[in-house]
């Protein structure tokens, strides 16, 4: 009686493991802001299952800004990643919503706002399994930056072909 407990607890983890290996997202989730105003002292933080650490992922970034409100050409972001472990890696990255003649990048929303999408690190390894914290913040020299509305944070795991 025992012996069969045990084989299908081990059926139901092995078919849980292969159901959460077949999802490819491990993240995406969307932050809105008060009064559309981004603090610099007060940054976004996401947590992240990693299942293991043989697999890599791509972190893409969204945000949508008001563009009365927010006139400068990208919004820099500092990503910092915390495993378990308490190990910290800190990634800086800048999300360019107009190119060097001023024209507009991002793209336009049906109520005025424009949004902008960009991979801010490609082929990620976790270095070990568990819950990860995803912090990011702005990076302007402002204490507050207004105009902007959202931010989007998606993880999802690539395809690394190495060169034969």
């Amino acid at each position: 009686m025992k012996i069969s407990h045990i084989a299908a607890l081990g059926t139901l983890l092995c078919t849980a493991l292969l159901c959460s290996c077949a999802n490819k997202t491990l993240l995406d989730e969307t932050r809105t802001f008060q009064n559309d105003t981004w603090m610099r002292f007060q940054p976004e933080k996401f947590q992240v299952e990693a299942p293991n650490t043989e697999d890599c992922y791509n972190f893409v970034l969204s945000v949508t800004v008001d563009t009365m409100r927010y006139q400068l050409p990208s919004v820099p972001v500092t990503i910092e990643i915390e495993s378990p472990s308490t190990e910290k890696r800190t990634l800086f990255s800048t999300l360019v919503l107009r190119n060097q003649d001023g024209k507009w990048l991002a793209h336009a929303n049906p109520d005025g706002t424009m949004s902008a999408t960009q991979t801010v690190r490609q082929f990620y390894f976790f270095n070990t399994t568990g819950t990860h914290t995803i912090t990011i913040g702005q990076r302007t020299n402002k204490y507050e930056i207004h105009g902007i509305k959202s931010l989007h944070l998606n993880v999802t795991k690539a395809k690394l072909e190495y060169p034969e």
